[in-house]
């Protein structure tokens, strides 16, 4: 299919999406309570425990307003089938989430590498393409760092940084996410620069857990301004458990 008939398709299946929830007395309700719950979130004064209650009250409504169409699961349908086509891993990707045989954190023992060395610095242009769905495993093999900065609707997110050399610098890894959790190991010789947030699941650092609803946490180890290598974090998830272990 090409581009400018794909896209075709899309409008119209989205016009379509509109005029089934417009047509609709019950998903319509839906849809503008959502709304209405959502300018209440973002206007009203209310304790932080209530807003999060208004911001999940409007995401579940917003949801059910959308998934209850014809549409909207044509919509998925097309979509699949043409990134299917185009990206012979996708097929792989979207299955993961809900038969995946092997989750690669509870298998993974971790391999700690030398740090003397670094990677020379390679100032090339790069495109990568993101994976909306599936699992993300990042070192169960040796291998080159590079800043990390991706989105994706729902799957999980594992990374070993204990099988690269993280270069002298503050280095970055950047998740924007759906639904799904995420699980980094970092070696304890790299300083560690946090800023998580979650609408609704758990932070996890080494031992310590901690509930979040519609919350960012903020934190940093010792003498991280003054550490040779370092390393941000930066996560925004809807629903998922973030998970950080120094080993």
């Amino acid at each position: 299919m090409s581009s400018t008939v794909y896209k075709s398709v899309m409008i119209l299946l989205f016009v379509w999406l509109f005029y089934q929830i417009f047509n609709s007395w019950m998903l319509l309700t839906f849809l503008l309570t959502a709304l209405l719950f959502l300018f209440l979130y973002k206007t009203s004064p209310g304790t932080k425990a209530s807003k999060s209650q208004q911001l999940i009250i409007s995401v579940i409504l917003f949801t059910a307003s959308v998934v209850f169409t014809n549409a909207f699961w044509a919509i998925i349908s097309v979509f699949l089938v043409v990134e299917m086509n185009t990206d012979s891993k996708l097929s792989r990707t979207v299955r993961d989430p809900l038969f995946r045989r092997k989750q690669y954190w509870r298998e993974k023992d971790f391999v700690s590498v030398d740090l003397t060395s670094h990677l020379e610095e390679e100032s090339k242009l790069k495109f990568s393409r993101n994976k909306w769905f599936g699992d993300d495993s990042v070192g169960k093999d040796v291998f080159k760092w590079e800043d990390k900065n991706f989105v994706k609707i729902m799957g999980d997110s594992f990374f070993d940084l204990g099988n690269t050399i993280i270069p002298k610098r503050e280095n970055t890894i950047i998740i924007r996410k759906g639904i799904g959790d995420i699980k980094i190991i970092v070696p304890k010789d790299i300083a560690l620069s946090l800023d998580i947030s979650l609408a609704i699941g758990k932070l996890v650092i080494d031992k310590e857990e901690y509930d979040m609803k519609n919350e960012t946490v903020k934190w940093q180890s010792d003498h991280y301004h003054s550490s040779i290598r370092k390393l941000r974090i930066v996560s925004n998830t809807l629903v998922g458990e973030v998970e950080v272990i120094y080993l």
